[in-house]
């Protein structure tokens, strides 16, 4: 079977939930499809496959099934059972079709013998239809099987989401964040599929004219519609921005959020001017090799780095190195205290101040990071942006690391004048 390489990583180690998000033409619906039948053939494997709502065979994924059995030449080894919505293969294996909705925590339970569970249109699974499916596998332990000549390990108990996100919080995303243990998200667009054929990408091309920016970004990017009312920066604002080039005049600064759980990631983002020129991203290393680094890429520019908790570490290790480091606390007061409660608020309406004079390089989670982070007003009417935690837990995302990198680069102490003399005090000119 043929896997885009953004899904080995899933074929190399399972677990328990894998979500497969992304807009139209990425492979993945295929791909999770295909799977089933290869394994289906070597191991009796009771999968089920489900979806919300299902009126009938036709809204389910049992024709994906079906064209990959017919395909790959496969009919003498299954029994195809419309009438039953199942299909056998002749390994002892079984695949039935269902709609979540109409399930209960009784009704599941003729479930209970099954192994794997594959939710096909994902981001309209309801909390309640995940709460009932998810205890309902059981069985614990690996198999192997070969496929295409090499051997594959699996759980018997997986479950595997294909979706394109509709909003933030759709309710997967609140259920299976990322960052739980057992969770794994890949994202894969179209650009992703080596396979994505000549007349979807005529489509993608004809939608990319008539659709609206967030329309298309949701179906063809799998970027999800956001309440822009109640985001600090607008999608359409930082798409300008990433479809601008600005002149690069000024000093060079980087931002540096610095990872602090195992989960984040250390992130440098680089400007030359009021112009994005580069993004690092670290994994793993300690702070003296993250501050090495990190000189190394400002090439002798201003750093401003995250001091908070093992940033403080990097901030001593560049001083030792000779850099020129400016440190910020996250958890530190605002300067302008009249119009922010704190510093992180004021770092992203900074950003905001500033984001029709700033070019930046066009990246999808960038995009998202950006575009993506709410704010509120406080009973004195100063403007919050929520935290860290809270946006996790409404997205169901990890850190948004790009993001506090990018809004490291552009602070600094604002300069009392003009609007251009606030844009060149940024620059750093």
């Amino acid at each position: 079977m043929k896997v885009p390489a953004k899904l080995r990583p899933f074929f190399d180690l399972p677990l328990t939930h894998n979500i497969f998000e992304g807009g139209r033409g990425g492979g993945k619906t295929r791909t999770v499809g295909a799977l089933i039948v290869e394994v289906m053939r070597k191991a009796p494997l009771n999968v089920i496959c489900g979806r919300e709502i299902q009126k009938s065979l036709k809204e389910s994924s049992f024709a994906i099934l079906v064209k990959e059995i017919e395909r790959n030449g496969y009919s003498s080894e299954f029994q195809i059972k419309e009438s039953d919505s199942t299909i056998i293969s002749a390994a002892g294996g079984r695949a039935v079709f269902t709609g979540l909705q109409q399930h209960t925590v009784d009704s599941i339970k003729s479930y209970e013998g099954f192994h794997w569970a594959w939710i096909e249109e994902a981001q309209s699974i309801s909390k309640n239809s995940l709460d009932v499916l998810i205890p309902t596998l059981r069985t614990d332990g690996w198999f192997k099987v070969e496929i295409g000549g090499k051997e594959f390990q699996f759980p018997l108990r997986m479950f595997m989401y294909t979706m394109n996100p509709y909003t933030w919080d759709d309710p997967i995303n609140l259920v299976l964040p990322e960052s739980r243990e057992d969770t794994r998200r890949i994202k894969i667009n179209y650009y992703d599929n080596p396979w994505f054929p000549e007349a979807l990408e005529k489509e993608r091309l004809e939608a990319k004219q008539v659709m609206s920016t967030d329309e298309y970004l949701r179906i063809w990017e799998g970027i999800p519609y956001d309440n822009a009312e109640d985001a600090v920066l607008s999608r359409a604002q930082v798409q300008a921005a990433m479809g601008r080039t600005v002149s690069p005049d000024g000093g060079m600064v980087v931002g540096a959020d610095i990872a602090r759980f195992g989960t984040d990631r250390t992130v440098f983002i680089k400007r030359e001017g009021m112009q994005v020129k580069d993004i690092k991203i670290l994994n793993g290393k300690d702070t003296q090799e993250v501050a090495r680094q990190l000189k190394d890429f400002a090439q002798g520019g201003r750093i401003v780095v995250d001091d908070t908790g093992v940033g403080g570490g990097v901030t001593d290790k560049l001083r030792d190195l000779g850099a020129q480091v400016s440190p910020v606390n996250f958890g530190s007061a605002a300067m302008d205290k009249k119009k922010y409660p704190d510093v992180i608020s004021e770092m992203w309406f900074n950003l905001a101040d500033h984001i029709h004079d700033i070019g930046l390089i066009p990246n999808n989670e960038l995009l998202e990071e950006v575009s993506s982070r709410h704010f509120k007003y406080t009973a004195d009417e100063r403007r919050k942006v929520e935290s860290k935690e809270e946006y996790k837990k409404r997205t169901g995302k990890k850190s948004p690391d790009l993001a506090d990198a990018l809004i490291l680069a552009f602070y600094q102490p604002r300069t009392i004048g003009t609007p251009s003399a606030n844009v060149r005090a940024v620059a750093g000119i």
